[in-house]
C-alpha cells in the first residue's frame, strides 16, 4: 500500500463547502478534486467514488479524474474496476505518452509490474528519444528481474552522449547493481572470466555516490513541472535534503530535480549505527491540472555484495507542502565493515 500524509481533520465539514463550489462551477476541476477527497477523507468511500466518476462524466480525458476512480475501487476491495479505470484514458489518448506513463506508475503501485512494462514500453515507442522514458523502462525491467534487458537499456542511455547528467548519473547506479548481480550470477555458473569482466565494467563506472554503500535510497515520481524532494534524516537527527547535501557523517544527497519525475539519490557509503528516516516531500508545481505526485521510493542495502536487498515503497502526495514518512531503515552493528540492517 502507498504511503500517504495524514488525513486532515475537519474533512466532514470541508464536504458540504466542496459540493457547494461544484454545484456553482460543475467545470472547476479543483473543486472536483477537492469534494474528492474531502469524502475520501471523511471515510466515505463510496460517495467519494460516485464524485470521482461524476468528475469523470464532465472531464472524460482528465488523467486525475481516471486515475482517483481507480485508486478508489482499489481501496473499496475491486482490483478488476481499478485496472479498467486505470485504462481509460489510454483507450481514449491511445498515442499520448504521458497517458501511457501515467497508467505505468498506477500499475507498478497496484504491483503489476508487467503490465506497467507494457506500458512504458508503448510511452518509449511514442517518444524514442525520451532518455527519461528509457530510464523508467530499464527500471521496471530491472525490478522484474530481467537483468540483461535492464542492462542494454541502462548502457543504452549511459553511453548516450546526449543524455541530461540526472538521468546519466542515477543510469550508472542502476546498472553498476546490474553489474555486481549479473557477475555474481555468473560466478555461481562457474563463468569466472565472465564474472571478472563484469566486475571491471562496474568498478570502470565514475558515479556520485560510489558503486558499493551500505544505505542508498532513490525517489522518482509520475508528473512533469512538479518538484518533489528527499528527505533523508539521519540517526543524528542531521537531515539531508536540498538545502543541505552532504551530512557530518558521509551521507550525501545527489540531484535536485525542480522539473518533474526525478530521480534523486542518497548515498551512505558507511552508514551510522541507528535509524534513517526516509520522508518525501512535495515542494510545489506548475502544473495546473494533474497535480497530485506519486511515486516510488527503492531503497537499496549492503549494495555490491552478495547481501544486497532492495526494496520499493510506494507514496501517492496530493498537493504542494505535504509530505509523508515512508520508510524508518533500523541499521545495527556493523560486521566486517558491513551494516546489518532492515526496513521498516
Amino acid at each position: 500500500m502507498a504511503s500517504e500524509p495524514p488525513r486532515p481533520k475537519g474533512a466532514n465539514a470541508r464536504v458540504a463547502v466542496q459540493e457547494q463550489r461544484v454545484a456553482d462551477k460543475p467545470r472547476d476541476r479543483l473543486a472536483r478534486f477537492n469534494l474528492v477527497m474531502a469524502l475520501r477523507d471523511a471515510g466515505r468511500l463510496e460517495d467519494a467514488l460516485a464524485a470521482a466518476k461524476a468528475w469523470r462524466a464532465h472531464d472524460a480525458y482528465n488523467l486525475l479524474a481516471a486515475r482517483l476512480v481507480g485508486d478508489l475501487y482499489a481501496a473499496l476491495g475491486q482490483p478488476r474496476a481499478a485496472l479498467r479505470s486505470w485504462s481509460a484514458v489510454v483507450e481514449l489518448l491511445p498515442n499520448d505518452a504521458s497517458a501511457h506513463r501515467a497508467l505505468a506508475s498506477a500499475l507498478k503501485q497496484a504491483g503489476a509490474l508487467e503490465a506497467a512494462c507494457g506500458r512504458l514500453q508503448r510511452a518509449v515507442s511514442l517518444h524514442p528519444d525520451d532518455t527519461r522514458l528509457g530510464f523508467e523502462l530499464a527500471d521496471c525491467a530491472y525490478r522484474q528481474g530481467h537483468l540483461e534487458r535492464a542492462r542494454e537499456g541502462f548502457e543504452r542511455i549511459a553511453a548516450n552522449e546526449k543524455t541530461p547528467k540526472l538521468i546519466a548519473m542515477p543510469s550508472k547506479q542502476r546498472l553498476a547493481q546490474v553489474y555486481a548481480q549479473l557477475a555474481r550470477r555468473a560466478g555461481r555458473s562457474g563463468k569466472r572470466g565472465e564474472a571478472k569482466q563484469l566486475r571491471k565494467l562496474r568498478n570502470q563506472l565514475v558515479i556520485d555516490g560510489g558503486t558499493s554503500s551500505d544505505l542508498k535510497v532513490f525517489l522518482t515520481w509520475d508528473t512533469d513541472r512538479s518538484d518533489v524532494d528527499l528527505w533523508v534524516i539521519t540517526p543524528t537527527g542531521e537531515r539531508i535534503f536540498y538545502s543541505h547535501k552532504r551530512g557530518k557523517h558521509g551521507g550525501a544527497l545527489f540531484g535536485d530535480v525542480t522539473t518533474g519525475y526525478g530521480p534523486e539519490t542518497f548515498s551512505a557509503p558507511r552508514a551510522t549505527r541507528g535509524v534513517y528516516q526516509v520522508i518525501v516531500h512535495y515542494f510545489g508545481t506548475r502544473r495546473r491540472g494533474l497535480r497530485e505526485a506519486r511515486g516510488e521510493v527503492a531503497i537499496v542495502l549492503h549494495e555490491g555484495t552478495s547481501r544486497e536487498v532492495r526494496k520499493v515503497l510506494p507514496y501517492r502526495l496530493y498537493k504542494p507542502r505535504q509530505k509523508v514518512t515512508v520508510a524508518r531503515i533500523h541499521v545495527t552493528a556493523r560486521k566486517h565493515h558491513r551494516n546489518r540492517g532492515g526496513v521498516r
